[in-house]
């Protein structure tokens, strides 16, 4: 039998018994964590500093505290040179602490520590304390672990319905796996089995369903029967939601009525936004009158989604159907998507027909009155190849940097179509370097939206600029030119680019310590704190994590008291997934001149309501922050949680992209 499996098994069977809680004579044993502790204060500090050997210090510490603050700090550090260290605190008398230092293991991410992980596991106890440390161990392995690993953990059946704790914590493997990418038979049946057993807890059955809207390549084949079934009488939306896109990825005609069923019954409309997307991959005559159905539903977000359906997914017979949408009275959301509809479903050779169509598009792009609405115009001028000249005058015309972008982002889709080759003919090489003049502009420009989206399109393999471009002085000196902390998302896709064109490989440095945690304002914070947030839709309130996140909870109360967010718009808005604010620009590249860290203590995306830090790559988080629209669990470990909101979601779910925050108050 493998080791592995067999230590799993051990384990849960309780063949290595112990009588209770690991004995630990007069120590002190309870964890308080206060931010008002001057140790504490040190502690976080020294995290911010990312200063290892100063933590280490605390390893020693006889206040349990003190350790475990130290030993968490590593799980937003999240290096590997760490690990030897930690792991001896796997070995730590308190419960909290060696299962902190599981945690903080598995962010590092490092393989060479899983099987030191995995002989950390303790005997079952009658208090079941050593579940709570297993557990995390789990889920550690998920992140470090390999094939070997997963399908050891995955075949384990002999947990009960009660262990709650192992079962979460082997879900959370099973699911930090695919995350990576690896899967395997094994794993997929044991998530069909806990979404299938009644008894397994929802928290366990989230994940798993999640699993299956997450993994590439998975087969269900085997399972069809026993998802259907729990797809059509499972209440929990989120449950429902993850499943709907993973019967999408599948592109299997055995899950269609069961999806269809889903767009006249459901009454979530999350569910309804992930329904729809999952209808685009299957035959166009099984979605269309759905689709249009739902153009005009009274939920924007559902409308939205299935319009872009439409455009990524339409059929060249129904494009006279698809114009008249530009006639009728409908929100700029849908109708921009509608117009794009008919550009990339047009036969290239109507050129006539997608040149005055593409005139229409000009003018509501000219009457827009929203510059998300007019962004959304350019995209829709996009899917046209002929267009690009169209795209390269707006981009050297327009004043505004999110419509620069936006023609930007244009060119990036027009040099992606997979019609642009014939378009052109022999006349494609003379196109492309025009736009690739374009794209240089965009690079010395000194734009950091302009920077960072050209540099996208410049390094996609798919596009072969290597053989294009030889000298990359002009990049470089743009790269010179570039301010840090301020400018890091351009500098970052701008290195990238320079290396992939160098046949190099990139790993982005972290922005240096540069904006210390302001301790005297944080004591103005207390555990019941709320943000109230005014915005043009209604109010929102959100209670602040300040344990959790003292240098993002510090950093938003201060912008707060400069009113910085008053006025600012929601820039980014997915239906059930995000909205996004804080952006001084609204174009999403904003920032101030300073960065915070990345916090990462356990804590997780598990439901709606979660406000966290955006950010271009750890470390790299300022002034935009968003709030989920439903489980994110992929988003775990990665993003800085900061609060959830506690009174407005229906706010939250009404917003969309142009929305506006108001003020937002401080309420001690």
């Amino acid at each position: 039998m493998n080791y592995k499996l067999l230590i799993f098994i051990c384990v849960l069977l309780g063949t290595i018994m112990s009588s209770c809680v690991p004995d630990t004579g007069n120590q002190m044993t309870d964890i308080v964590i206060s931010m008002s502790d001057p140790e504490i204060q040190k502690i976080t500090d020294l995290k911010d500093k990312q200063d290892l050997k100063g933590l280490y210090d605390y390893f020693r510490n006889e206040n349990p505290s003190y350790r475990y603050q130290a030993v968490i700090a590593f799980a937003s550090i999240k290096k590997a040179e760490a690990n030897d260290s930690l792991v001896a605190m796997l070995q730590d008398p308190v419960m909290q602490v060696r299962s902190a230092a599981a945690f903080a293991i598995g962010q590092s991410g490092d393989s060479k520590i899983t099987d030191r992980l995995i002989l950390s596991f303790r005997g079952k106890d009658t208090l079941n304390v050593n579940n709570i440390f297993n557990a995390n161990v789990l889920e550690a392995v998920g992140k470090t672990g390999n094939i070997s690993d997963l399908k050891s953990l995955a075949t384990v059946r002999t947990y009960r319905s009660t262990d709650t704790l192992l079962l979460l914590g082997q879900a959370k493997a099973i699911f930090r796996m695919a995350l990576r990418n690896i899967t395997c038979d094994e794993g997929t049946s044991r998530m069909v089995d806990l979404l299938y057993t009644a008894s397994v807890p929802k928290e366990v059955k989230v994940l798993a369903a999640q699993y299956f809207g997450r993994a590439k390549d998975i087969n269900l084949s085997l399972s069809k029967v026993r998802l259907t079934d729990i797809f059509t009488r499972e209440r929990n939306p989120d449950i429902r939601m993850a499943l709907a896109t993973a019967f999408g990825k599948s592109k299997d005609i055995d899950f269609l009525p069961a999806l269809k069923t889903a767009m006249i019954a459901e009454t979530d409309y999350r569910v309804k936004c992930n329904v729809m997307r999952a209808l685009g991959n299957f035959p166009y005559i099984e979605f269309r009158d759905i689709a249009f159905k739902n153009l005009k539903n009274d939920n924007l977000h559902i409308a939205s989604t299935a319009a872009g359906v439409f455009m990524s997914n339409g059929f060249i017979e129904d494009v006279p159907e698809y114009m008249k949408y530009d006639t009728v009275t409908i929100p700029w959301q849908v109708r921009a998507k509608m117009n794009g509809a008919v550009l990339a479903h047009t036969a290239l050779y109507f050129t006539k027909s997608k040149t005055a169509f593409s005139e229409r598009i000009k003018k509501n792009l000219k009457d827009a009155e929203s510059l998300y609405a007019k962004a959304a115009y350019v995209d829709a001028l996009s899917k046209d190849p002929y267009n690009y000249m169209i795209l390269m005058q707006i981009y050297a015309e327009e004043k505004n940097q999110l419509i620069k972008i936006s023609a930007i982002e244009g060119i990036g889709n027009i040099l992606k179509n997979p019609l642009f080759f014939r378009a052109f003919g022999n006349g494609f090489g003379r196109i492309k370097a025009e736009m690739l003049n374009t794209l240089a502009n965009a690079i010395t420009s000194g734009d950091v939206g302009q920077i960072a989206a050209a540099s996208v399109i410049l390094k996609e393999p798919s596009l072969q600029w290597k053989e294009w471009l030889k000298d990359l002085t002009f990049m470089k000196e743009a790269l010179a030119k570039l301010k840090l902390p301020k400018e890091v998302e351009a500098y970052n896709e701008l290195q990238s680019c320079i290396s992939f064109l160098e046949g190099k490989e990139y790993k982005a440095d972290r922005p240096a310590y540069n904006h210390p945690i302001d301790w005297a304002l944080l004591q103005t914070v207390s555990d019941s704190s709320i943000a109230a947030i005014k915005t043009t839709q209604g109010l929102i309130r959100v209670k602040l994590y300040k344990k959790n996140a003292p240098g993002s909870v510090a950093n938003f109360v201060h912008l707060i008291n400069e009113k910085f967010y008053n006025g600012k718009a929601f820039h980014r808005v997915v239906p059930n997934f995000v909205i996004q604010t804080g952006c001084p620009r609204g174009d999403g590249y904003g920032s101030l001149d300073y960065s915070i860290r990345s916090e990462l203590p356990q804590i997780y995306y598990n439901g709606e309501g979660y406000i966290g830090m955006a950010s271009a790559g750890i470390d790299t988080e300022g002034t935009q922050w968003f709030i989920t629209h439903s489980a994110t669990p992929h988003l775990d470990g990665n993003y800085t949680i900061f609060g959830k909101v506690v009174e407005g979601m229906d706010v939250v779910h009404k917003i969309q992209q142009g929305d506006k925050i108001n003020e937002i108050i401080f309420v001690k």
